[in-house]
């Protein structure tokens, strides 16, 4: 389980602190961290929130750290981050309600979900906005008003609601000035109170300033200042808002180091001392157009969080010239599509709607990750390429990537560094049918390799919605969809999927038309629906295609899993069927296996099982999908969202990287595909030593190779054939008893019993 539950019991109510798990023995994350919303100080290390983790950076040593869901945080999207004076612990509010600790010192995570399944507080008004530290609480920002974590204990106290009549009221930040606590409120003007008052939770107590919309609130020595919707700063005097600055864009933090006062706006920081004179300013340079979101001052140095470059850090004195501190990553963490081949993997970010509808279009780039090193393209590194919605690798020449732009046409890259856009200007590629409303709307959907080297991809909205690139041409054939598709300019909605098998045929996933086969040598169509009669599929929306090792073809739809056992054979026979795959539940009932439910995405493993992406987290299932072997959510791993939006696998190493809405992680699988030979044959962890309790992987293995494991004396221990490229043995005798500590010796025959090898194991009890 990802948690264990302490029950504290309260005069306000329940408080439920959940222990969060460390993953990192089997998960890594691929965050990005880029988006840096937040800044804190403590401990000697400056703390930044990114979208859903948190950047650590070592003020004396230099050394950069990362918190994520893979050491036990949440991964929800991150509104605010407090360091506790005086204690060792980091406390992150999230724009859900969820408010977590982390302990600097322990690593440790606590999950607080009083506010998030408070009941009587709409979802919207759970936002955390502010964390104030003061008389050993912290005061809680929020879009209902103000609650009270207690730091002695780290139990919830009272809740404030401070609006007219004890109504809900949101409070944008939190002041502690002159034995008073102040609350900037949007829409409420500024509410006060003394804060020894043992009555705080009444509302009649709270007094007002004006009915301004506030957003910032601080003190600057001896003065208290509050910032208003349209950007003025007022100093409040006497109880009267007296006007002190006006600053000329957006201000998204407003905070007071000392005697300074950093300001910053969306293109500029500025620091100014107590007479609001300017003492610095920081602003974007020929490398990076400024997005300003916070700023923090510690001594002569400067930490700006960034929308787009992260972390930076300045000295005072030198305006301009940047350290860049955010750990490396992809430009984005909403996944939207990915390939993986050894040691790489790609990513697009673009989206279209569950419709297929791409507007409105974005300008999201693409990350790579080669050898651990990230290379990312921002669109202005692109030929305006918009909503990329699919990327393949040429398998016989993988520094050629192709990538699919639901609106601009088919993007090449080469090395990292041709870029090359192909459309109706350059090529012989055509708009949609009915484009007069958009006359460059080209949208290029799914894409796959043939065996002979030829690119085929898709087009919606467009009579010949199949089209070939060979691989030297620089123009495309094209195939007419109508025989399969009626009226292809409006149903050519669009082929989420598209594979190729090794026998010359093609099979597209379609949005409203079921399965789609060609079969490229006798440039032929066939069809599987979900029509009466036609294919028993659950639904003629299908998401994800996926032909495994022995070239079955499993077929995702929005409504369940289906298989054609002899895919080939839909161009034969017309009235081909499809199978469900029944599995029996935990009392023996027959059902059918994720029935009426969204597959996202469907991709094989070396050892020919199954890992399935949903809208409920991932499934890992055994080769003919009777068995979940893991189930990942958000409630047992890492994973930043149950919301899958695609799984690439490195067949060489067994990693499995899962894309989510919220994120994208990596893990260590142990399956990979089947080896040439024995040369690279390797058995781990080795030894075993008393403290590890998992499986041994034995890998470098050949499809279809036995493996006899004995003890040193002859006597056999364990048995399998491989059915992809490893094999693991939970160290026990026929799944009865662990062996004894000692040397197993592994022997390992392959299929055609023409090569074998030999490899040792040491037992260590």
């Amino acid at each position: 389980m990802k948690f264990f539950t302490v029950i504290f019991f309260l005069f306000s109510g329940f408080l439920f602190a959940q222990e969060q798990q460390d993953f990192s023995d089997s998960w890594s994350d691929l965050y990005s961290y880029y988006q840096v919303k937040d800044i804190t100080a403590g401990n000697n290390k400056i703390y930044a929130a990114a979208q859903n983790a948190v950047i650590a950076y070592n003020l004396s040593s230099g050394e950069i750290e990362k918190i994520s869901s893979v050491k036990g945080l949440s991964g929800e999207k991150i509104s605010t981050i407090h360091y506790a004076e005086n204690l060792p612990y980091i406390v992150l509010g999230y724009e859900n309600g969820l408010i977590e600790t982390f302990n600097t010192q322990t690593g440790k995570v606590y999950s607080f979900i009083d506010i998030l399944e408070k009941q009587t507080i709409a979802p919207d008004n759970k936002r955390i906005n502010q964390f104030k530290e003061g008389q050993n609480k912290i005061y809680i920002a929020t879009n209902y008003g103000i609650s009270v974590l207690n730091l002695a204990n780290l139990e919830f106290g009272d809740t404030f609601y401070i609006g007219n009549n004890g109504s809900q009221l949101a409070v944008a930040g939190i002041e502690i000035f002159q034995n008073k606590i102040y609350a900037a409120t949007q829409g409420g003007g500024l509410r006060y109170a003394n804060i020894d008052n043992p009555n705080l939770i009444d509302y009649q107590v709270w007094q007002s300033i004006g009915s301004n919309y506030l957003k910032e609130i601080t003190r600057l020595q001896d003065k208290l200042y509050v910032l208003t919707l349209d950007n003025r700063q007022f100093q409040i005097v006497n109880n009267a808002f007296v006007f002190a600055n006006q600053y000329n864009s957006d201000v998204r933090d407003f905070r007071s180091f000392d005697d300074k006062l950093v300001v910053s706006l969306q293109n500029e920081v500025l620091v100014l001392d107590a007479s609001m004179s300017q003492l610095a300013s920081f602003g974007g340079t020929q490398d990076f157009t400024a997005n300003f979101n916070t700023a923090l001052l510690a001594g002569e140095r400067i930490f700006i969080g960034d929308q787009n470059e992260g972390l930076l850090k300045a000295n005072t004195a030198v305006a301009g010239n940047y350290e860049y501190l955010s750990p490396p990553g992809p430009l984005m963490n909403r996944i939207f599509a990915m390939e993986a081949i050894p040691n790489e993997l790609w990513l697009t970010f673009g989206e279209y709607s569950l419709y297929l509808n791409p507007f409105p279009l974005n300008k999201r780039g693409l990350s790579h990750l080669k050898n651990e090193q990230w290379i990312n393209f921002r669109y202005q590194d692109l030929p305006q390429a918009r909503s990329i919605v699919d990327v393949t690798i040429n398998p016989n020449r993988t520094e050629q990537v192709f990538f699919s732009s639901y609106f601009d046409g088919l993007l090449e890259i080469v090395n990292d560094e041709q870029v090359f856009l192909y459309d109706e200007n350059n090529s012989n590629l055509e708009p949609i049918d009915n484009a007069e409303a958009s006359p460059d709307d080209l949208r290029i959907g799914s894409s796959v390799f043939d065996n002979a080297g030829n690119l085929w991809f898709t087009e919606a909205l467009y009579t010949k919605g199949l089209l070939k690139k060979a691989p030297e041409s620089t123009n495309f054939e094209m195939f007419d969809v109508s025989e399969v598709i009626q009226d292809p300019p409006n149903r050519n909605a669009g082929f989420p999927d598209i594979i190729s098998d090794n026998r010359n045929n093609l099979f597209l996933g379609s949005y409203l038309d079921g399965i789609i086969g060609f079969n490229i040598q006798t440039e032929s169509f066939a069809k599987v629906s979900g029509d009466e009669g036609a294919g028993n599929l659950p639904s003629n929306q299908v998401n994800t295609l996926a032909l495994d090792n022995n070239n079955q073809l499993w077929i995702g739809t929005n409504r369940g899993i289906r298989v054609l056992y002899n895919p080939a054979a839909m161009f034969e026979e017309p009235n081909l069927q499809t199978d469900q795959i029944i599995i029996l539940d935990d009392d023996g009932v027959a059902q059918e296996l994720l029935a009426n439910t969204n597959i996202a995405v469907i991709r094989v493993d070396g050892n020919n099982n199954k890992w399935v992406g949903t809208e409920a987290g991932a499934f890992y299932l055994s080769a003919n999908g009777q068995e979940t072997i893991y189930r990942f959510t958000k409630e047992n791993s890492p994973l930043p969202s149950n919301i899958i939006t695609d799984i690439a696998i490195d067949q060489a190493s067994g990693e499995v990287y899962i894309g989510t809405i919220n994120g994208l992680l990596k893990f260590r699988g142990k399956a990979t595909a089947s080896a040439e030979d024995f040369s690279k044959v390797r058995a781990y962890p080795n030894p075993v030593r008393p403290q590890y309790h998992g499986a041994v992987t034995i890998d470098g293995l050949q499809t279809g190779a036995n493996i006899k494991i004995t003890d040193i004396e002859g006597n056999l221990v364990y048995e399998t054939t491989a059915q992809g490229g490893s094999i693991q043995w939970d160290t026990r005798a026929f799944g009865k008893h662990k062996v004894a500590s000692g040397v197993y010796m592994v022997l390992i025959t392959s299929q055609d019993q023409t090569e074998t090898k030999i490899t040792k194991i040491m037992i260590v009890r």
